[in-house]
């Protein structure tokens, strides 16, 4: 019924979608047009290209149809939340809380915050769909979870401008943590860490390079994208941050992110604490390194960007307070 899309879907992600679909890929050329800007001509292209090739596929672009592409991702979120859950050793009863409350929490803040059509929850599922290997034991010569990373950063570098340092993060504390397990260790050590990192980096890395290389062919890149870093922007931000907290239709949902230092107290989830961690610092450096005006701009997207840590943030609380017999 459309009654939840999101107003980037009409005026962005929609837009581009359809013009993939009328253009058979994506038209740079049209991009880079001047009166272009407010679509965002710099923003990864998965989304367009999801909507592009679900319009072929139906012969006609169906805004209603395209928005269970946002089902998709919810519904991926609450699997990703049950896989980490199981990864964490914690017991079925736990595994059955703490996915309804990750799927319930999620639901209410993408009906709350109108998100269907867009792209924030691709990133949420990016970051929760890394935890299964992120709250694994690490184990030196096991390559699973090197590729587990690298889908899940691949696909956040894919889906949103916010996605590109995701991925780093996540490749990041996954490295470091393949390190302190003994990656170098032995004569095929230089052998095995090539491979991790190729493994952990390489789906990244081959979607964020063709994307910056054409942004920058074209100079889509925003010149309000960032600028200097200004600490005085505090007295705006942080104020108009307590309001996006606040936000009446999301049920103080956003205010969950308090509850990141419970990560940093349990070992086994140090290291999701870590990404989530950064990429909240990264979404705060970009306040205060902005031209734009601070408090519009913090309100019109704060609660947006803390959607992408709400599954991580309460699947890392339920493990850091499961009982200690349920976290072996």
């Amino acid at each position: 019924t459309l009654w939840i899309t999101t107003p980037d879907f009409v005026y962005h992600w929609g837009i581009k979608g359809e013009h993939a679909f009328l253009a058979r890929g994506i038209d740079y050329a049209w991009l880079a047009r001047p009166w272009n800007w407010s679509i965002h001509p710099d923003y990864p292209h998965l989304l367009p290209i999801l909507y592009a090739s679900t319009a072929r596929l139906a012969l006609r672009f169906d805004a209603p149809s395209l928005q269970l592409w946002s089902v998709l991702f919810l519904g991926g979120i609450v699997l990703a939340a049950r896989a980490a859950l199981g990864q964490a050793g914690v017991g079925r009863g736990t595994v059955q809380a703490g996915m309804a409350l990750t799927g319930l929490a999620a639901a209410a803040y993408s009906v709350g915050y109108v998100f269907a059509g867009g792209a924030d929850g691709m990133i949420a599922l990016a970051l929760a769909a890394a935890l299964p290997a992120l709250l694994s034991p690490i184990d030196p010569a096991g390559p699973a979870a090197d590729l587990e990373i690298g889908i899940a950063a691949g696909f956040a570098a894919a889906s949103k401008i916010e996605g590109v340092p995701l991925a780093a993060f996540l490749i990041g504390v996954h490295l470091v943590r393949r390190l302190r397990g003994g990656l170098l260790a032995g004569p095929s050590g230089l052998r095995r860490a090539g491979i991790a990192v190729l493994a952990a980096g390489g789906p990244a890395l081959a979607v964020a390079l063709p994307w910056f290389v054409q942004a920058h062919r074209y100079h889509l890149f925003q010149a309000g994208n960032s600028g200097p870093f200004d600490w005085r922007r505090g007295r705006v931000v942080l104020p108009a941050m307590l309001d996006a907290l606040c936000a009446p239709e999301l049920h103080y949902l956003p205010w969950a992110v308090a509850l990141l230092p419970l990560l940093w107290l349990a070992r086994r989830t140090r290291p999701a604490a870590a990404v989530v961690s950064a990429q909240l610092g990264f979404y705060f450096w970009v306040y205060f390194a902005s031209v734009l005006e601070p408090r519009f701009y913090v309100l019109s997207n704060f609660a947006r960007l803390l959607f992408h840590l709400l599954p991580a943030v309460l699947v890392g609380t339920v493990v850091a307070l499961a009982p200690e017999e349920e976290r072996s």
